[in-house]
Parts: C-alpha cells; structure tokens; sequence
C-alpha cells in the first residue's frame, strides 16, 4: 500500500539556514516552481557570506521545494498521484548499479512507475552543465533496463548568468543535446531516452522564467514536461 501523503512529503529536514526565502519554503502548502526559484535566487545572493553548514542546509531545502514543486503539478494533472509521489531522495533498483530518484511513486504489483531525476545548477554553471546532462542520460538507461515501464523524467534548472556571465549559449547547447534525449513514447523504445524532460532556464535577479529558453511551444518547457510524464504515465497503468 502507498505511504501517507505526510510521509511521502517528508525526507531529511535540514536545520534554518538564515536565509528567510529559504526557511520560507518549508512551510509553504502546495509549493510551486516559483516559490523554488525565488529561494535559489537569495541562495545566490547569500552563498558567498553563508557558513558551510548553512549552505548544504540551503541545498537540502532547496531540493525538497524542487521535487514538492514537481508533485504539487503532477497531482493537479493527474489526480492518481495525489498521496503516492515520494519526493525526497530515494534509493531504487536500476539494472546497473542502485540508483537515487528524487521524486518517484511505485506500485506493489508494478514495481517502479515513476522516477525524476533533479539536477539544479545554481553556481559554476560551466563546470556542472555537461555533467548533469550524463547523469539524466545514465539515470534513463539504468531505470529502463530494469523497468522497462516505468516513466522516467529529467530536470535541469540553470540560471541564465553566472558571476555576471552570460550562460545563454550553454543553455541553447544544453537544450539541443536534451531535445534528442526525450521523446520515449512506449517501452519499447530506447532505454536512454527519457519520457519527459525540462530545462528550466531563470534570471537569477528576479527569479523569472526565461520566455524564449526553451522556445515557446519546446516539450522541454516546465508545462509541457508535466504534461509529457502524466500523459505516459496514464497510458501505462491503470488506476488504482
């Protein structure tokens, strides 16, 4: 049987961090993409001056309202999720070697159904992009090999500027590499293609969602992502 809605909520709960957006995030019902947003936001204007344990506080809360942020839309797109979406880090058999979902929901008969992969990039946008990308791309094929069903999603969330950088051209290269990696309409296409998969590109003064990354219309768009795993996710299994 499924976990309760409380318990499915709730992972590690990191000590205040100082910053108010931040510790804010804990008590929000219903959290959304950007209330999440706002919170890296101050992450970004506050990490030079935060100890080391405020910020792993910080990265641990920011986390949690990412992967709450997640659930809140796929329950409003599909009422079976509500009380059975896990969204704090979870460990889960993958064919490979045991792997970590950061938003995941599973059946007593099925297995594995449901299983998204978080990578946020707030600093050193550079170093990282590539990185998460293979990460998104292994954690596809790992899950897949084992459950060949299960709906299997990534999110990349990136500011548009880093140390006063532009990180614009990264981004759109990003996006070209991840617009090749979804599209898994059935189990019976590739393992390492994914059902859904979102980039979400930010200013990191305001916290706004970039309009034109990816384009208007682009299944890499955070809507049509949430869109993209219900959809799969209905056509696999029955409810409950």
């Amino acid at each position: 049987m499924p976990s309760s809605p409380r318990s499915n909520r709730r992972g590690r709960i990191a000590e205040p961090t100082g910053v108010a957006e931040i510790d804010a995030l804990e008590m929000v019902s219903g959290v959304r993409i950007g209330d999440y947003l706002s919170g890296v936001c101050a992450y970004i204007r506050s990490e030079q001056s935060l100890t080391p344990g405020a910020k792993k506080a910080s990265q641990i809360r920011l986390s949690s309202a990412l992967a709450r942020s997640l659930a809140t839309d796929l329950e409003l797109a599909n009422p079976g999720f509500v009380g059975r979406l896990v969204t704090h880090e979870r460990q889960v058999a993958g064919a490979l070697r045991t792997a970590k979902a950061d938003v995941s929901e599973s059946h007593e008969l099925d297995g594995l159904r449901l299983a998204v992969e978080l990578k946020p990039i707030n600093l050193a946008v550079g170093r990282a992009i590539w990185n998460r990308f293979g990460d998104i791309r292994t954690f596809a094929v790992n899950i897949h090999l084992k459950f060949p069903f299960a709906v299997v999603g990534g999110v990349l969330v990136i500011p548009t500027a880093d140390a006063g950088k532009s990180t614009v051209h990264l981004i759109r290269r990003a996006i070209e590499r991840f617009e090749r990696a979804g599209g898994r309409r059935s189990e019976a296409d590739a393992a390492h293609l994914l059902e859904g998969i979102a980039v979400v590109a930010f200013d990191p003064n305001t916290g706004e969602v970039d309009p034109d990354l990816p384009e208007p219309g682009s299944r890499l768009r955070w809507s049509a992502f949430v869109d993209d795993l219900s959809t799969a996710y209905r056509a696999r299994f029955e409810p409950d």
